[in-house]
């Protein structure tokens, strides 16, 4: 079994986070070609070799990158409703930190979690840190999307404590363009990013 998803899958527009004219979208992509985007020979998380690689977190974990991320998630999570964002460690947790942060500051507080890749073996032993109301949407967030191999996995450790929660949404900060997009969706999750691969100038 897994958590509830959206039927449709005949919901097929890209939704736009934010303009290429906003100043915010310029001013952060400014700052992952300067910090997060690297060339050479990398092996990506999904197996995958390439010959780039968007170090997102030297992004997230920058205050202005934090800060610019966590204001326009909220904006976004405001447009549909969303009162719960969470992801999978270690890409996701910066990133629904600063949600969260920011979500306070615009007077819109939400649940906030990280799923870890395996329980704690000490402790109170959880899989989950964090808010999460059972029966909530949850917005799942991720640094970079490539096969959506996290965001699957995401959605398994959610539905372990919180069977009622459900998702129609995924949301990560750059798109690779590799097949994420087409396999959410096939869960009937739909995909949407700050930036795509496409956005940058990536070396043939």
């Amino acid at each position: 079994m897994t958590i509830g998803v959206a039927q449709s899958r005949t919901q097929k527009t890209y939704d736009e986070i934010l303009r290429r004219d906003d100043p915010r979208w310029v001013r952060l992509r400014e700052i992952i070609l300067e910090k997060s985007l690297q060339t050479g020979n990398f092996i990506l998380s999904s197996g995958r070799t390439s010959k780039f690689l968007f170090q997102l977190r030297q992004t997230t974990m920058l205050p202005e990158g934090a800060a610019l991320i966590g204001e326009i998630v909220v904006e976004y999570m405001q447009r549909f409703g969303l009162r719960c964002v969470g992801g999978m460690e270690l890409g996701a947790v910066p990133i629904v930190s600063a949600i969260s942060v920011a979500s306070h500051n615009m007077k819109y507080p939400v649940d906030s979690f990280f799923v870890r890749k395996k329980a704690k073996e000490h402790g109170a032993r959880e899989l989950i840190d964090g808010h999460v109301t059972d029966g909530e949407e949850v917005l799942l967030v991720d640094d970079v999307a490539t096969s959506g191999k996290s965001m699957f996995g995401t959605v398994a450790g959610v539905h372990q404590q919180y069977p009622n929660c459900f998702v129609r949404r995924a949301l990560v900060i750059v798109d690779r363009q590799e097949g994420a997009t087409e396999a959410l969706l096939d869960k009937g999750i739909q995909l949407v990013s700050l930036f795509k691969k496409s956005d940058f100038p990536i070396p043939a």
